[in-house]
């Protein structure tokens, strides 16, 4: 009888182990694409050279996929056009399983 109530605890510690796994390898996996998705909205508006309609855009399509996107001009040409801006992207990092939720950023320069 001993036996049988130790196997079903070590069967069940290896479920919890297990989905406590798939919770962290789920954050790392959404944490690896917000990295993606920053790093081509980043891209998107460097091609543009800035425009403010795509970095309104782009705004748009990152609160419909869940982020909070940033944008904040930092320096000028002689002209008054801007040549750099910081790029922040907000995602929240979380594991469920854990109740656990904190919010990770994202954060480049586009030139």
């Amino acid at each position: 009888m001993g036996q049988v109530m130790k196997s079903y605890l070590g069967i069940f510690f290896l479920l919890v182990m297990g989905l406590v796994g798939i919770g962290i390898v789920a954050a790392g996996m959404e944490a690896n694409a917000a990295r993606n998705y920053h790093a081509d909205v980043v891209t998107e508006i460097e091609c543009s050279n800035f425009s403010p309609a795509v970095i309104h855009a782009c705004k748009a399509q990152a609160q419909e996929a869940g982020y909070g996107l940033e944008v904040e001009s930092l320096a000028y040409d002689a002209e008054g056009k801007e040549q750099v801006a910081e790029v922040v992207l907000s995602f929240d990092y979380a594991i469920p399983i854990l109740n656990l939720v904190s919010e990770g950023k994202v954060r480049g320069f586009a030139r």
